[in-house]
C-alpha cells in the first residue's frame, strides 16, 4: 500500500507538498455540497479552503485509511474558512511530488482539531 502509517512511498508524511490540488474531477463529492449531499447541516467547505488547509505549515497529514492505500488525509487551518479542515487528496504522482487530486473534504470534527492543535 502507497499510504502507510508513517510515509507515501518512501516519503515521510511531514515532508509531503501540497503546491497544487486539482479539483476538476471531484464530481459528486464536491465538499461544497457535502451537506446536501449527506441530508445533514453541516458546514459546506469549498475547495478554495480545502485547498489553504493542506497548506498549513501545522497541517496533519496521514494515510486516508481507505482500501486502495491511494489517498491521504490532511487536517490543517484554513484562514479563510475561519476553521480547521479535513481534506481527502491522491497524489497525481508516484512517488508523490507536489500536485493531488481532491477527493473531499469538510469541517474537522472535534477529534481531529484536538489532535491538530496539539501539533501531531
Amino acid at each position: 500500500m502507497p499510504a502507510g502509517e508513517s510515509d507515501y512511498e518512501g516519503v515521510p508524511y511531514a515532508d509531503l507538498v501540497f503546491e497544487d490540488i486539482d479539483w476538476s474531477e471531484v464530481g459528486e463529492h464536491d465538499p461544497a455540497r457535502r451537506a446536501e449531499r449527506k441530508g445533514t447541516s453541516e458546514t459546506d467547505v469549498q475547495t478554495e479552503w480545502a485547498t489553504e488547509a493542506c497548506q498549513d505549515e501545522r497541517r496533519w497529514v496521514r494515510s486516508a485509511g481507505s482500501t486502495s492505500g491511494l489517498t491521504v488525509k490532511v487536517t490543517g487551518y484554513s484562514a479563510m474558512a475561519g476553521f480547521v479542515v479535513t481534506t481527502i487528496v491522491a497524489p497525481k504522482d508516484h512517488p508523490p511530488k507536489t500536485s493531488w487530486w481532491g477527493a473531499t473534504a469538510w469541517a474537522a470534527k472535534p477529534s481531529e482539531i484536538k489532535i491538530y492543535e496539539e501539533g501531531r
